[in-house]
């Protein structure tokens, strides 16, 4: 039986396996989506990156009113406008601010668009309230932007 099988699709063409056709048309088919997944991957991967960055500086504003209220000296995070990085900063007792350590990147394609506190920057007390308080927004290449709003009071939230 098994023989017979083999010689009737030897015989009749078209009746067993796929024509160069028809396998053109499904490779064709499977880059096409194969194509369109990675487009739509890059985008998501951009917001994605928009949003660790917006979480990192909403933790690194709370790090630092932390630590502004356990040294019992006033503290601050410096945003440079249209700038990839952002600096922690101390008040020394002459009552300027020095930079406290290196300063932390943001992630790939993430930029400082603005910072609407005195300064650029976001200050804590040692009461653990903010000093300077205001906005940061960020942006990423695609145009999409993030808001990281510091009340009065000190308190952070993402918009």
């Amino acid at each position: 039986m098994k023989h017979e099988e083999s010689r009737r699709c030897a015989g009749a063409r078209n009746t067993c396996g796929l024509s160069v056709l028809e396998l053109l048309t499904a490779m064709s088919l499977a880059l096409l989506f194969a194509g369109a997944a990675v487009f739509g991957y890059a985008a998501s991967l951009s917001g994605w990156r928009l949003n660790a960055a917006a979480r990192q500086v909403v933790m690194d504003l709370k790090v630092t009113r932390l630590r502004a209220m356990a040294e019992s000296v006033d503290r601050r995070l410096r945003f440079p406008d249209r700038s990839t990085v952002y600096q922690a900063q101390r008040k020394s007792a002459a009552g300027s601010y020095a930079d406290d350590g290196k300063s932390t990147p943001l992630p790939s394609g993430i930029q400082v668009v603005s910072c609407s506190g005195a300064g650029s920057s976001i200050s804590f007390r040692p009461a653990g309230y903010a000093g300077a308080f205001g906005t940061i927004t960020l942006a990423n290449g695609d145009g999409a932007q993030r808001r990281v709003i510091v009340d009065s009071v000190g308190r952070t939230r993402i918009e």
